[in-house]
């Protein structure tokens, strides 16, 4: 069975097989999903070092590549290039650009300089990816069309939330408890976190049934963009998270 995903980039339509001879492999999409983790790992650190010797960058840099990557981001799912490597590269570098401004921003104003909280946020996004990979793997959820309906759902009702409160920050405000560092923002933020989780479980599924159906080559691209979209999202909530429990 091929489940729909809730992850826009891995829509299972898109893994049909076609008359290409190459295949979707999952040691490609691996390598490919590696590469594009790496370009993110690198616009990060060039990111924070950058807004590390001069701050006033930051908002810039977090508006900028925030926007950007968001842009990037909508270009690929919609305009499904056949070659989309350059486009998803270019993607992973914006996307790292703001994970390093916004990483340094919270260490160290919101929390005033707390220095480990960037190491703890990528263990704990490790730490999830790899439960969720071992709990895939031995099927204790599997990525039914029900469970693909719910993950939806409650991602869907959170980037409204997110939308609507980006509106209410234009206007000096924001959503209430949604940033707080009280049980209930704690609460939201591990919510999110669970629904960033689950993400991964469907989209391991359309990657292996990529890989059974005999998906074109060009989709491992797609299946590791899926996965660095879902891995930044959980690796953003996973740094907030910490930061509310250390403030």
């Amino acid at each position: 069975m091929v489940y729909r995903s809730s992850n826009p980039a891995l829509a299972p339509h898109y893994f049909q097989g076609g008359v290409t001879t190459e295949r979707m492999t999952l040691d490609g999409t691996v390598n490919k999903t590696l590469t594009l983790l790496a370009l993110v790992a690198i616009g990060a650190m060039f990111s924070f070092s950058i807004v590390a010797e001069n701050p006033s960058l930051i908002t810039p840099l977090i508006i900028g590549a925030g926007i950007g990557g968001f842009v990037m981001a909508l270009v690929i799912m919609f305009s499904r290039p056949n070659n989309p490597q350059i486009l998803m590269s270019m993607y992973a570098i914006l996307e790292g650009v703001f994970i390093g401004a916004f990483s340094y921003m919270i260490e160290n104003y919101y929390l005033g300089g707390g220095e480990g909280i960037i190491l703890q946020a990528l263990v704990g996004t490790v730490a999830v990816f790899v439960t969720m990979l071992a709990v895939y793997k031995f099927g204790l959820i599997k990525p039914t069309e029900k469970f693909v309906l719910v993950v939806s759902s409650m991602a869907g009702a959170i980037m409204i939330l997110y939308l609507f409160n980006f509106i209410l920050m234009l206007f000096g405000t924001t959503v209430p408890f949604l940033h707080s560092s009280g049980p209930i923002g704690i609460g939201i933020s591990i919510l999110f976190i669970t629904v960033a989780a689950l993400f991964l479980i469907v989209d391991f599924g359309m990657i292996e049934n990529g890989v059974k159906y005999g998906a074109p080559k060009n989709m491992e691209w797609y299946g590791a963009f899926g996965l660095v979209l879902t891995l930044v999202w959980l690796y953003i909530e996973m740094l907030k998270l910490v930061a509310k429990l250390r403030d």
